[in-house]
Formats: C-alpha cells, sequence, structure tokens
C-alpha cells in the first residue's frame, strides 16, 4: 500500500465552517485510493517545513492549506535527496498555484482528481538559501501584501487583496531598481517587478501562461501605477508573444540578481522575503501530483 502524509494546519481541522469537509472525511477521500493515510497537523510556523523534510518514507504528501502553507512545504521537501511527490489540496484564500495546475478547488473533488492523474515535475525556483514555487515581487504586490488587515481578510477573503491593492496603486512607491540577468544589465525606475513561475497571483492571471517545467522564470518591469498599468497587463495578455510595452517589461531568464531603492519587502509566494539584494534562479525539480 502507499503512503502518504497529510499536512494541515490544526486551526483548519478544528474549523466549524460545514461548507467544508473534515480532516478525516479528506483522509478517507485519499485511502480510497490506496494510500495509508498519516495525519500531520502543524501548530505553529516551521512546522509545514519540518513535517515535509522529516517525511522521507513517504510515496506523497499531501499539503493542505493555501500558498503560505505551500510555500514552507515545499521548501522542506526541496532539502531532500529523493522527495516523496506532492499533491497540493486547496485550503487558503487564493489558492495559486494549485490553480496553476488546473486542480479543484472542491477539496474531495481536489483529492479524486490528483490522485487520478498524473505526476510531473515542476521548477522550484530559489531566492538566496530559500526556494519559493509561484512567485517574487517588490513594489506594488508586496506592498499589497504588506497592507493587508488580518480582520478584513478574514472577514473578506480574497476582496482584502483587491481593497488592499486598490489602496496601494492610488499612492505607488517609486523604485530605482538594478537587474543583472544571464544576459544583460537593466537600470530604472518602477512601481513594480515580478518574478513569476506560475500563473496566478491574488487568483488573477498573469499577461502570459508559464511552463512551469521549461527552466525559466518570467520577469515584468512596471514602470507606472493607475490606468497605464492597466493598459499594460490588458495589452500584454493580447499580444500573444508579450513584446516590451511602454510602460511594460518582460523578459524570460534563468537568473538574475535584484536590487532597489528604497528597500522594500520583497513578496516571496505571499510571505515576507527579507531585504534586497537577492540572488534567483531556477532551483531544482519536485514532483507534483496533477489532475490530468
Amino acid at each position: 500500500m502507499k503512503k502518504a502524509r497529510l499536512i494541515y494546519n490544526q486551526k483548519a481541522g478544528e474549523s466549524k465552517d460545514n461548507r467544508e469537509p473534515s480532516i478525516e472525511e479528506i483522509r478517507e477521500a485519499i485511502k480510497k485510493h490506496g494510500f495509508s493515510v498519516e495525519l500531520a497537523p502543524t501548530e505553529q510556523p516551521g512546522d509545514g517545513k519540518r513535517l515535509s523534510r522529516e517525511a522521507t518514507d513517504i510515496d506523497t504528501v499531501f499539503i493542505l492549506g493555501g500558498d503560505g502553507t505551500v510555500h514552507e512545504c515545499i521548501n522542506g521537501l526541496a532539502e531532500q535527496d529523493q522527495p516523496p511527490t506532492a499533491a497540493i489540496l486547496p485550503g487558503g484564500t487564493c489558492n495559486d498555484f494549485a490553480r496553476t495546475l488546473g486542480i479543484p478547488l472542491d477539496l474531495i473533488e481536489a483529492v479524486d482528481a490528483l490522485c487520478s492523474g498524473s505526476t510531473r515535475n515542476v521548477d522550484v525556483p530559489k531566492i538566496n538559501n530559500n526556494h519559493f514555487l509561484n512567485f517574487l515581487a517588490v513594489g506594488l504586490i508586496a506592498d499589497t501584501s504588506e497592507n493587508i488587515d488580518a480582520d478584513l481578510k478574514r472577514a473578506t477573503g480574497r476582496l482584502s487583496y483587491f481593497w488592499s491593492a486598490l489602496q496601494t496603486t492610488l499612492q505607488p512607491v517609486q523604485y530605482s531598481y538594478e537587474i543583472a540577468t544571464e544576459s544583460e544589465k537593466l537600470e530604472g525606475e518602477a512601481v513594480l517587478i515580478l518574478v513569476a513561475n506560475g500563473n496566478y497571483i491574488g487568483s488573477v492571471t498573469l499577461p502570459r501562461e508559464h511552463d512551469i517545467n521549461d527552466g525559466y522564470l518570467h520577469m515584468y518591469i512596471v514602470k507606472e501605477a493607475g490606468l497605464s498599468l492597466i493598459n499594460a497587463w490588458r495589452e500584454a495578455r493580447l499580444d500573444e508573444e508579450l513584446q516590451e510595452g511602454e510602460n511594460l517589461i518582460y523578459r524570460k531568464v534563468q537568473n538574475l540578481t535584484l536590487n532597489v531603492n528604497p528597500k522594500g519587502n520583497i513578496d516571496v509566494d505571499g510571505e515576507d522575503g527579507g531585504k534586497p539584494p537577492v540572488e534567483i534562479a531556477t532551483g531544482k525539480k519536485l514532483r507534483f501530483h496533477f489532475p490530468i
């Protein structure tokens, strides 16, 4: 019998929301696909990484949670020499990387689809000595995350991101940047520098679809906010080749160094990634369950 570890937030297991299946119901759904399932609840920051790192005699680690939980667990799996396959069960606010993988947002449907689907390699890039899965950003996105009110997020979910984004867009911080990739150096002013692996941020689709197993990162530099930002995003999505626009610079890269002034916070998969300068590179690959 295949072995699975189900990592989940202890508070999620105590949820009184009758619309969501219980941990036991999720466990039973996984067992129906031929797994023995070990429950591994997290109680404090760092538990997800530790529980993933210690899953050495496991075939599949099921990660139940949002993008922050996934980020933590992926860093644990990446420390293993022969890590188990990862399976994301979307239990957060935005579930961005689950969307990239095409995973159903209904948890029982997600279990059935993942266990009946395929497994494939996925790029897991690095920022300094840590790994990330979906994106890192300086500027608007990072400032938006920093401005989100925790109580508002609990009450309104994704709406809290859009409200914070609106506030941030109306008063954007302009950053001076210096970027060196494997082929060029870039300098200028921008309100957003985004390095993406996945295809969604805050449930919003990025301008182009990324191949998450091609060994490349996708860098977007947005010079101005407001209507200029909206137009640049719209035009980029309409342009199949994604040519450089007046307000948008796009590069497909394998590694880069990034520095900005003022020293804004770096958002990494929705988590605090510290301050620049940073080194970013395509890292190792991990195997994931896909629904097809």
